[in-house]
């Protein structure tokens, strides 16, 4: 049986994410970075403390068959979130190129919505680099799905801001079904399916694909 590695199991993907690999029968063992010693009720996960990360990703990670990063820009503001580190996608890189030098030979990165809300030229720009540095890493698998549900943000201090993220809520729901990010739980379902079913090389689940899986 395989063991898996979630770097980035906060925030409403990345929950969903290790709830996915915790029930999937493919896995025995499921290790989570934390910040805080991880108490579990389950047996099959275990937290890798490492309460001091670097601004890149703490290095070394640990040993795994398989590893999902989450990408995530904020530190969850759910208690439940206070546990598990965050990985800002300037850590991306470092993270992947960590778990490589861990033994992990398959990689999924699951990319937030964020990221697509740029302009066209810039997301080409920003993605098609990283995706190079992640694939010149040589893994033997490697899977990129993007975009993921966006994630839970924590909660504005400034009433502007608040009052800002109130009525982009409202407009979102009035978006047609077809526009909508899909659900947390389905984009780390099919996230986990990838990566399992994936055989070398790259793959690239696209939006279309995280909507029609």
């Amino acid at each position: 049986m395989r063991h898996a590695l979630i770097v980035g199991a906060c925030g409403a993907t990345g929950e969903a994410l290790l709830n996915e690999l915790l029930a999937s029968d493919a896995y025995a063992r499921v290790t989570a970075l934390t910040r805080l010693p991880l108490p579990s009720t389950t047996r099959k996960l275990v937290g890798h403390l490492h309460a001091a990360p670097t601004p890149g990703m703490p290095a070394p990670l640990p040993a795994a068959d398989d590893a999902f990063l989450v990408i995530g820009e904020h530190q969850g503001y759910f208690r439940r979130d206070e546990v598990f580190h965050a990985l800002p996608f300037a850590g991306l890189v470092d993270a992947a190129r960590s778990a490589r030098t861990a033994g992990v030979r398959r990689l999924a990165v699951i990319a937030p919505v964020a990221i697509y809300s740029h302009s066209s030229v810039f997301r080409a720009s920003l993605m098609n680099r990283v995706e190079y540095e992640l694939f010149a890493l040589d893994f033997d698998a490697l899977v990129l799905v993007r975009p993921a549900a966006p994630e839970r943000l924590s909660r504005p201090a400034h009433p502007g801001r608040r009052l800002a993220a109130f009525l982009l809520r409202q407009v979102h729901g009035l978006m047609p079904a077809a526009y909508h990010p899909p659900p947390a739980r389905h984009v780390a379902a099919v996230a986990a399916r990838a990566l399992t079913a994936s055989g070398r090389g790259l793959t690239v689940v696209d939006a279309d694909a995280v909507r029609t899986a």
